[in-house]
């Protein structure tokens, strides 16, 4: 299971480019597509697979799975303000003992998730714990504290074994803030790419 790296400052270089293939190899078999090797996936054209970062709409980017999502009001900013389904934007809120739901949504169809680590841009950060569920499949807690003494303005943690979340799973991001029962609205986010095809990575989502 993944955990964060003692030396967080170290990214997993090779376990990120083995999951990007592995990832790459499936997607090709499930969607009977060319990848667009000539610029490492980072330019598809046409009918083709390809990659880029995970951002914060794509968990609205069916908007009629997401219990919880990251709302395109946030202006594709990584920040804990949620929209409920069918509701307004809003600040998360804790409960009494600290933990809400960042994000509850299921992938699109036409892509993969890979998680590669967690990213605060706070000033004065509160969140302390993080845990994933994957299509109601329980990750260990990860206790995060560490990741705010390396000294840089933007923290960063990576998992040592990043995360794939396949098409048309479930994704549930809860997360912990020693701001108890009351909203936070902090700059926190996911580390990682997706992996689809060329019509869902180039969509500008509202």
């Amino acid at each position: 299971m993944p955990y964060l790296l003692p030396v967080i400052a170290e990214r997993p270089d090779e376990a990120i480019e083995k999951a990007r293939q592995d990832t790459i190899e499936r997607a090709k078999d499930i969607w009977g597509l060319d990848y667009a090797d000539s610029s490492d996936g980072l330019y598809p054209s046409g009918n083709m697979i390809g990659r880029s970062q995970f951002r914060p709409d794509q968990t609205l980017a069916n908007n009629a799975s997401p219990t919880v999502g990251l709302p395109s009001t946030n202006g594709g900013q990584w920040v804990t303000v949620v929209s409920l389904a069918g509701g307004a934007a809003a600040n998360m809120v804790t409960d009494a003992n600290g933990w809400g739901t960042f994000f509850d949504f299921i992938v699109d169809e036409d892509a993969f998730i890979i998680i590669e680590g967690i990213q605060s841009t706070d000033t004065a950060p509160t969140i302390r714990e993080v845990r994933h569920e994957l299509s109601g499949v329980q990750l260990p807690v990860m206790q995060i504290e560490e990741i705010y003494n390396n000294g840089e303005d933007v923290v960063k943690g990576y998992q040592e074994i990043p995360v794939v979340i396949s098409p048309k799973s479930q994704f549930r991001e809860r997360i912990r803030s020693s701001t108890v029962g009351a909203s936070i609205g902090e700059g926190f986010g996911i580390l990682g790419e997706t992996v689809a095809k060329r019509s869902h990575l180039i969509l500008e989502t509202y």
